[in-house]
C-alpha cells in the first residue's frame, strides 16, 4: 500500500526535547525524523520533504531565524512550529510569523498544547496539498496544453494567451459557436496570477433582462418582489478573480450602460442598496456575433465595444484547421471512454479521413458530440471505431471521385451548378438563393465534386 503517513521532523539540539516529542508523537499516524543541528535540519528537510518541522529557535551552528528562512525558501516548504525559551522578544516572534512559521510555542511547553498546534499545522498542510493537487488537475484540463492542435493557428492562439495571461486589461474572445471560447477564457485565467482565485461564468444570453442587474451586482433583501434574502452578485463572488461574460453581444442595452460604468469606475451598487462595492475582478468577454455590425445597427453600445475590445482574440473554426482533428480525436476518445467505463478505442484511419472531409459547422463541440455518439453505438467487444458507427450526415461526403447519384441527387447537383453560375461562384449568395446554410452548400459542393465555375 502507498505511504500515507504524514512526515514530521523534530529539529532541536536538546536530546531530552527530541526524545520527549518523539515519544509523544510515535503513537500517531506520523513518520518521524530527527535533527540535532541546523545543518542536519536543512539536509533532512531537503531529502525527506517533511510535512511539518518542529523547530528550535537556537542551534549551536545557527542563531535566530536564519534556519527558518532557509526552510521556508525551499520548494514545497513544510509548515513550521517554532519552539524556544526566548519569548520576551516579541519582534522576533512577529518576524517568525511573517517568514511563514505557523506558530510559536514557549519552552517549557505543555505537551498537550504543542500537540494541538501540531495537529492544526498538519491540517493546514493537508489543505495546501489538496489545493496544489486540485490546481494541478485544473491546469491539466485548462492549461495551455488543453488547447489541442499542432496547426499554426492553434500555436498562435496558445502564444497569444500566454502573453495575455498577466495582462490586466479586458480581453474579447471571438469565434463561432463550438470553437472553445470558454475553454480559452479558463485557460487565460489559470495561466494568470489569479489562478487560485474564482473563475465566474455569466451567460448573458441566458439571463432574463429584468434580473440582469440583480444577478451581476447582487441585491438587498426586499429590493424587489421575491427578494426574501440579500444575495451576492457574480461580480462580488468573483472577488479578485476573473469574470467571464459569455455572449456579451446579447446583453440588453440598459444593462450595457451599467456594465460600462463598472468597467470605467470599478464600483457597483447592489440592487436596493445605497452603498457601492469595489470590483476587483478581471473581465474576459466572448461573442459569436459581429459586434461592429451590432454597433452600426444600434444593438450594442459603441463606447462599451471600445472598452471591452482592449485585447482581441479570434478562435479559428475547425474547418480551417482540419489537421488538428487526429489530436482532438485521441484526446476526446480517451476521456469519453474513461467516462463511459470502457476500454480505450482505436480510431481507424478511414474514420479520420471521413471526419477530415467534413466541414464541422458546430466546430470542436460538434466533433466531440459526434465522437461520443459513435462510441455509444459501438459494441463492448469492438476495439476500433469504424465508419459504420458514424452518423449518416457525416458520411454524406463519399470517397469516390466519381460518385453514383440518385435521380434526385442529379437534379440537386444541376441546380447547385446553375445557381453558382448565376452568382459567379459566390457561395454565400448561392446558399441564400438555394435556402441552404453556407456550410451546407460547401458540404454539397464537395459531395457532388462540383468545380466552381463549371
Amino acid at each position: 500500500m502507498p505511504e500515507t503517513r504524514l512526515k514530521i521532523l523534530i529539529a532541536d539540539d536538546d536530546d531530552y526535547t527530541r526524545e520527549d516529542l518523539g515519544e509523544a508523537l510515535k503513537a500517531g499516524p506520523y513518520r518521524l525524523y530527527y535533527a540535532r543541528t541546523a545543518r542536519e535540519a536543512i539536509e533532512q528537510t531537503r531529502s525527506e520533504s517533511p510535512d511539518l518541522v518542529i523547530l528550535d529557535l537556537v542551534f549551536p551552528d545557527c542563531h535566530d531565524l536564519a534556519l527558518l528562512r532557509q526552510i521556508k525558501a525551499l520548494p514545497n516548504a513544510p509548515e513550521v512550529v517554532m519552539v524556544s525559551g526566548n519569548t520576551e522578544d516579541y519582534a522576533l516572534i512577529v518576524e517568525a510569523i511573517k517568514l511563514g512559521a505557523f506558530d510559536y510555542v514557549k519552552k517549557p511547553y505543555a505537551l498537550v498544547e504543542l500537540l494541538n498546534r501540531v495537529e492544526k499545522a498538519l491540517h493546514l498542510r493537508s489543505l495546501k496539498v489538496d489545493q496544489a493537487r486540485m490546481m494541478s488537475e485544473i491546469r491539466q484540463h485548462f492549461g495551455l496544453d488543453a488547447l489541442l492542435g499542432k496547426s499554426a493557428a492553434m500555436k498562435q492562439i496558445r502564444d497569444t494567451l500566454q502573453r495575455l495571461a498577466d495582462f490586466e486589461g479586458c480581453v474579447l474572445i471571438r469565434g463561432d459557436s463550438g470553437t472553445g471560447k470558454e475553454l480559452a477564457a479558463r485557460t487565460l485565467h489559470y495561466a494568470s496570477k489569479r489562478a487560485k482565485k474564482p473563475f465566474v461564468v455569466v451567460n448573458c444570453a441566458a439571463i432574463p433582462e429584468a434580473l440582469t442587474e440583480s444577478i451581476l451586482f447582487g441585491h438587498k433583501r426586499g429590493a424587489f418582489t421575491g427578494a426574501v434574502d440579500s444575495a451576492q452578485g457574480k461580480f462580488e463572488l468573483a472577488a479578485d478573480g476573473t469574470v467571464f461574460l459569455d455572449e456579451i453581444g446579447d446583453m440588453p442595452l440598459r444593462q450595457q450602460a451599467a456594465l460600462l460604468r463598472v468597467l470605467e469606475y470599478r464600483h457597483f451598487t447592489p440592487v436596493g442598496d445605497s452603498r457601492e462595492k469595489e470590483c476587483l475582478a478581471r473581465f474576459v468577454f466572448a461573442t459569436n456575433r459581429d459586434l461592429k455590425q451590432a454597433v452600426k445597427e444600434g444593438a450594442f453600445r459603441e463606447d462599451l465595444y471600445h472598452r471591452i475590445n482592449v485585447a482581441n482574440l479570434l478562435l479559428p473554426s475547425l474547418s480551417t484547421r482540419l489537421e488538428d482533428i487526429p489530436d482532438l480525436l485521441e484526446h476526446y476518445s480517451t476521456r469519453l471512454c474513461a467516462e463511459m467505463g470502457r476500454a480505450p478505442v482505436l480510431i481507424s484511419k478511414t474514420v479520420q479521413e471521413v471526419l477530415m472531409r467534413y466541414d464541422w459547422p458546430g466546430n470542436v463541440r460538434e466533433l466531440r458530440n459526434v465522437l461520443e455518439a459513435a462510441i455509444m453505438l459501438m459494441e463492448k467487444r469492438d476495439q476500433e471505431l469504424m465508419p459504420e458507427h458514424l452518423p449518416a450526415d457525416i458520411l454524406i461526403v463519399r470517397e469516390s471521385d466519381e460518385p453514383k447519384y440518385s435521380q434526385r441527387e442529379h437534379s440537386e447537383r444541376d441546380l447547385i451548378v446553375k445557381v453558382l453560375g448565376k452568382h459567379r461562384g459566390n457561395q454565400t449568395k448561392a446558399a441564400e438563393d438555394l435556402g441552404f446554410h453556407r456550410n451546407t452548400l460547401g458540404r454539397k459542393i464537395r459531395y457532388y465534386g462540383i468545380t466552381i465555375g463549371e
